[in-house]
């Protein structure tokens, strides 16, 4: 009987007892009147207490009910209307809080042992579709199920059974499930959840339950779970692993959370209810979080299925963490080199923080490589990657011109330390060694062709806190792979003293003293050097052309205000130099040549000093309009003078001996030199020195009015800085005049700026390229422009956006990323790896930018033309990059350049990628250069599933050969 029909009974009866007893009427009723009324009584809760809230079972169960609930009434009378009683109290409350379907005290008696009320009857239906059913035990349930609904909620007490309507979100322990409609039977321990048909946008479709436990969500048309036994069986299912989805028609999930499917689907397409593709399989098992495993299946293309690429059995690895396990190859045909399979390997996790990967491959004329990466991380300590590869490359026939047959190695290491591993003390490394054919016939990526220096170095700095001292170590190695050229420094070490006042007191008292504001600092340097060919690298020779030395600094400065504007600085300079070798010349009157002796081994001081004083100030100019409805309100005009004098002795006298003189010609001509020229740190300047140091530096400011700024005007930089700059010795017999920087920056609009440096030499010059002292201001010309560079660019783009960095926005993917030979694991194929950088990081939703930069070089150097002296020497050239959407889902991405001076295009790659949804189509040409290639690859986004694809293409290495 519903709820409220018995609780208006009981109401009935309770009302007319009192009655009854208060008019004494059951002094006029026998005992058989009393009979009668409790008999009635009975008929009525058979008639009302057996049929159920919006039955739902067959008409056979519901039979079985009412049988099973009259003999029960007619036994129990009394305990009928107890229990009617107390149920009718408790569902009051429990309907006043519907965020709760089981209140504590219907759960008390709902979880009491007691004997099955209802025949196993009326649930055989469910029960029988599968073995999650199990058989009715007076257990309790051993958690409290919680939970909430939007429609309604009924409680079968007698049945132990509870109804939910419209959105009904149940929780039990670890397990979830959100439905529009769920029946919970108590008794069984089973919950059993199916959806409703809903209006979406104007369109009738069916909602699905949602089913959570152990961190895996399925989607499923109905299911059946047993609280006791963790079981389910689920028809209908869609749920996520890893990054494809799988569609069941018939699942049965285990305790474990492992689950058994029978017509299944595999795909990484969303579209769950119609995918674009999908391998069918016959039946898998999945274990979450680790790996599916396929009987017989087959591939499916637009509702089209390709029998003829069955698949036996299937292995579909769908961990989130990195597992070892297989590389899988490329294979493909070198116009030189033959028919190839490359980048077949292992991947090795050797710890939870490092990992190996072992790739090779062969070619069938002879050629073969191996290479090895490692990357390793321990959080809040350091992070870093290895690799080293190595090649034997074999091409042309043997005897002929063009037969090639040379090893190539490269190894690079880069290690960061984060910042909070160890405070006051970085390490730091970036090593890029190659063998100097590696670039040019084993190299992969772009950057690493096109490059003729790489540089490598490992640092390692300490500061001691509370101290001002401090010390840096440094290594490292430049290699030129045209001239197979290495300068190697091994290793250079700085120890650094900061600022200290040694006059200054510990309790001042009163006004400072001039002499407390006297400041100075040490620094030492120790280093180690060599210049020499790979062929030669260890040898005898290189080892005695090392080049090392420790050099000692020691300035001592002050400042003194005069006049409150002017700034005077004094400083005194002491610098020394200690040496191990040194290298005299001598004139060999039988070959009529200077030579250069061997070393001498021992240690060799060398100090010079110096001192100087500085003095500058700030002037500042000012106009304003009186008009305040001016555009223009002021115009202010910054200038920074500075001039200071600086004294040196000659160093080159005999008494020091830092210089000595070497005949050079068999007329008795003598040229003076220094043993000590070839060492790191050089030796003092020759000559004495009364240099007049000076310089200018200015800028141009206006304020206008502004409607767009609070404050009604606006401050706008004409010229950020226009500096000049020089010296003069007077000392000098001659060209006493240095030569003068000037350098000019300015902001044209928003972040786009001009830089313009260049150097003037204020000296005439002869037709055969001999400067003069005569002054180029004589004829009105500042001086002649020596060498100068500049650039400048900008970029047009159509969003501010940079949250979602991607291959066609130049705003925010890093220059590397542009490459399209870029392979930043350094596992994929070199002619598709073009392809797998577009279709990774092209962002559709940004419909266009293209950038732009300028650079121009430009220098002299004096030659004897018999015309100008001196010869002119220019370089331009100018980039482009950007990406553009054809249409919604068809972009195309580019980088050129062009060499004005030489009138060449300098390299050009064109990306064209097409978004299939869940695949991706892509075409990438280079169109013309040593490089030119293109490849066009079509296959699925998901990674579980690179291998399904199809590639075409030609490679850069026909064109090197």
């Amino acid at each position: 009987m519903p709820v409220r029909i018995r609780v208006v009974v009981w109401r009935f009866c309770r009302l007319v007892g009192k009655g009854i007893k208060k008019n004494g009427i059951l002094k006029h009723f026998g005992l058989k009147y009393l009979v009668l009324f409790v008999v009635a009584l009975a008929i009525a809760h058979i008639v009302f207490g057996s049929a159920a809230p919006r039955p739902l079972a067959d008409t056979v169960a519901e039979e079985a009910r009412k049988r099973d609930s009259l003999t029960m009434a007619v036994a129990a009378s009394d305990t009928a209307k107890r229990n009617v009683q107390q149920s009718a109290q408790r569902a009051r409350r429990a309907r006043r809080s519907k965020d709760t379907i089981v209140s504590q005290s219907v759960q008390d008696t709902l979880n009491r042992t007691a004997a099955p009320i209802v025949d196993s009857a009326a649930v055989k239906p469910i029960s029988q579709r599968d073995t999650t059913a199990k058989k009715r035990s007076g257990s309790p349930i051993e958690q409290i199920i919680t939970g909430k609904n939007t429609d309604s909620l009924y409680y079968d007490v007698l049945n132990k059974r509870v109804y939910i309507y419209n959105k009904g979100d149940v929780k039990y322990d670890n397990m979830g499930l959100q439905a529009d409609y769920m029946q919970i039977d108590m008794a069984t321990k089973e919950i059993y959840a199916y959806g409703k048909a809903d209006s979406v946008d104007g369109e009738l479709k069916n909602t699905h339950p949602v089913f959570n436990e152990g961190g895996s969500s399925y989607t499923m048309d109905t299911i059946t779970y047993n609280f006791g036994s963790k079981k389910a069986f689920i028809q209908g299912v869609a749920t996520k692993e890893g990054d494809g989805w799988l569609v069941g028609g018939q699942i049965k999930k285990m305790p474990d959370n492992s689950i058994n499917i029978r017509q299944g689907k595999y795909t990484t397409c969303d579209h769950t209810d119609h995918p674009h593709f999908y391998l069918s399989m016959t039946k898998a098992k999945v274990i979450p979080g680790k790996k599916i495993i396929t009987g017989p299946a087959y591939l499916v293309m637009h509702d089209v299925p390709i029998y003829f690429a069955c698949i036996p059995e299937g292995f579909f690895p769908i961990n989130l963490g990195p597992k070892s396990g297989l590389l899988m190859p490329s294979y493909g045909e070198d116009a030189s080199r033959g028919f190839f399979i490359r980048g077949l390997g292992y991947y090795f996790i050797l710890s939870k923080h490092i990992d190996l990967a072992v790739t090779g491959g062969i070619y069938t004329l002879g050629s073969w490589e191996a290479s090895l990466s490692s990357r390793y991380t321990k959080r809040y300590k350091y992070r870093g990657n290895l690799n080293f590869d190595f090649s034997s490359v074999k091409t042309g026939d043997k005897g002929e011109p063009d037969y090639i047959k040379q090893n190539n190695f490269r190894f690079a290491w880069t290690h960061s330390q984060d910042p909070k591993a160890n405070p006051g003390s970085t390490f730091a490394a970036s090593v890029n060694l190659s063998s100097s054919g590696y670039s040019r016939y084993s190299a992969t990526t772009l950057n690493d062709i096109l490059a003729t220096q790489t540089n490598s170095s490992i640092s390692y700095s300490k500061s001691w806190a509370g101290t001002p001292f401090s010390l840096s170590m440094n290594l490292s190695v430049s290699q030129n792979s045209q001239t197979r050229q290495l300068a190697i420094t091994l290793p250079n070490i700085v120890f650094n003293v900061a600022r200290v006042y040694p006059f200054k007191r510990k309790e001042a008292m009163g006004q400072q003293r001039w002499y407390e504001k006297i400041g100075l600092t040490y620094s030492a340097k120790l280093t180690n050097s060599v210049s020499a060919l790979e062929k030669d690298l260890f040898t005898m020779q290189t080892l005695q052309s090392m080049r090392n030395g420790i050099e000692h600094t020691l300035p001592i400065s002050t400042s003194i205000n005069l006049f409150k504007y002017i700034n005077i600085s004094p400083s005194f300079n002491y610098t020394e130099r200690w040496y191990f070798s040194r290298q005299h010349q001598q004139w060999n009157p039988e070959t009529n040549m200077v030579e250069t002796l061997k070393p001498e081994y021992g240690f060799y001081r060398i100090y010079n000093y110096n001192a100087s004083v500085s003095a500058n100030t700030t002037i500042y100019g000012m106009w304003q309009m009186k008009k305040k409805t001016a555009k223009v309100q002021a115009v202010r005009h910054t200038i920074t003078p500075q001039i200071g004098f600086s004294y040196a002795p000659d160093f080159s006298k005999q008494k020091y001996g830092y210089y000595q003189t070497v005949q050079t010609d068999s007329l008795g001509n003598y040229k003076i030199y220094s043993p000590y020229s070839n060492q790191p740190y050089g030796v003092p300047t020759s000559g004495q020195q009364a240099n007049l140091n000076f310089s200018l530096s200015q800028s141009l400011e206006m304020k206008i009015l502004s409607k767009r700024d609070t404050s009604g005007v606006k401050k706008i930089k004409l010229i950020d800085e226009l500096r000049i700059s020089g010296s003069y010795n007077f000392l000098a017999d001659s060209l006493g005049l240095s030569n003068l920087p000037v350098s000019f920056r300015t902001t044209i609009y928003g972040n786009f700026g001009l830089n313009l440096s260049f150097t003037l030499d204020p000296y005439e010059v002869t037709p055969n390229g001999v400067r003069i002292n005569k002054l180029l201001i004589k004829r009105g010309i500042l001086g002649r422009v020596t060498s100068t560079g500049w650039s400048f660019g900008y970029t047009f783009k159509s969003r501010q956006d940079k949250s979602t960095p991607a291959v066609n926005d130049i705003n925010t993917i890093l220059p590397e990323y542009f490459n399209p030979f870029s392979d930043p694991y350094g596992l994929m194929d070199p002619t598709l790896r073009r392809h797998y950088m577009a279709s990774s990081y092209y962002d559709f939703s940004i419909p266009w930018n293209i950038g732009f930069n300028y650079v121009i070089s430009y220098g002299i150097s004096y030659v004897d033309n018999g015309t100008t002296g001196f010869k002119r020497n220019v370089t331009q050239t100018i980039g482009f990059n950007g990406s553009i959407n054809l249409t919604p889902k068809t972009g195309i991405s580019f980088t050129t350049g062009f060499d004005i001076q030489n009138r060449k295009m300098s390299t050009t790659s064109i990306s064209i990628t097409r978004d299939l949804h869940c695949w991706q189509m892509s075409f990438v040409w280079i169109p013309f250069g040593a490089h030119r290639s293109w490849s066009f690859n079509i296959g699925v986004k998901a990674a579980s599933l690179a291998d399904l694809k199809y590639d075409k293409s030609q490679s850069m290495y026909d064109n090197l050969f």
